[in-house]
């Protein structure tokens, strides 16, 4: 008995060891087990997924992450796009989270709906976050949260100006291409910005605003464990200020 002892413990140590180097995306049992009941009940309906996930080559980690994307993602995506694009997105999610220094601060279920999530509105997808995370990480790596949004806005606010239009609705690379884009671009680029480099962030939207006797977009960020609001590409110098919150007072007055 003497000698098993130590070898049960260092057996439990290896266990332990061996979690803590390949955790868990999802630490809520419950929820990790709904989201995996999930994406088999979708794998059911194609049963090729496994086959092309090729999930037991991730870490437990990619593989909780591709699990949630898969679950619940448009069908459309699912057959417009390859489960390399969507590794792509988790891996360089789980990048910012890493090496910004507010990836720590988000909470989880927060990181997975509103960092993780590549997708905005009905743009076409593409690389953007790949793109706008090796242009960002420099410049807002030393800044607070707080602080690295309003710069990723100003950021923003240097490749795109606002041209009212009817389409629906560029992917944030040809919207920075052309320089150019109404609200509901310019947010969904704002967004994915600042989901690139581990802010999450929302695009909001009211069929009608009173300032434009129209329809308006703008987003919202999580930070100081609260949402925030900024006009998208427009850069002001705090968040929950401008015309925004103008019209925002005037509705409830």
């Amino acid at each position: 008995m003497k000698h098993i002892i130590p070898v049960i413990v260092a057996t439990l140590l290896l266990c332990l060891m061996a979690c803590n180097r390949d955790p868990h995306f999802i630490t809520d049992r419950k929820y990790r087990a709904e989201v995996h009941e999930d994406f088999e009940a979708r794998n059911s309906q194609f049963s090729i997924l496994n086959s092309q996930l090729r999930l037991d080559t991730l870490s437990r980690a990619e593989r909780e992450a591709m699990e949630f994307l898969y679950a619940y993602m448009p069908y459309s995506d699912l057959a417009d796009y390859t489960p390399e694009f969507f590794l792509q997105q988790v891996r360089y999610a789980f990048k910012a989270r890493e090496e910004m220094p507010w990836g720590k601060e988000v909470p989880e279920d927060v990181f997975r709906h509103f960092v993780l999530i590549y997708r905005v509105n009905n743009e076409n997808l593409d690389t953007a976050r790949m793109v706008f995370f090796r242009e960002l990480k420099e410049r807002v790596k030393d800044m607070t949260m707080e602080e690295a949004a309003l710069e990723v806005n100003h950021w923003c606010h240097e490749h795109v100006a606002y041209r009212a239009a009817d389409d629906r609705t560029s992917a944030p690379l040809a919207t920075m291409r052309t320089s150019l884009g109404r609200c509901g671009e310019e947010s969904t680029f704002a967004v994915t910005a600042l989901r690139s480099v581990g802010i999450p962030a929302r695009q909001c939207y009211t069929p009608r605003w009173a300032h434009c006797d129209d329809n308006h977009a703008w987003v919202e960020v999580y930070t100081g464990g609260e949402w925030k609001f900024l006009g998208a590409c427009e850069p002001d110098p705090e968040l929950n200020m401008g015309w925004l919150e103008l019209r925002s007072e005037e509705r409830f007055s």
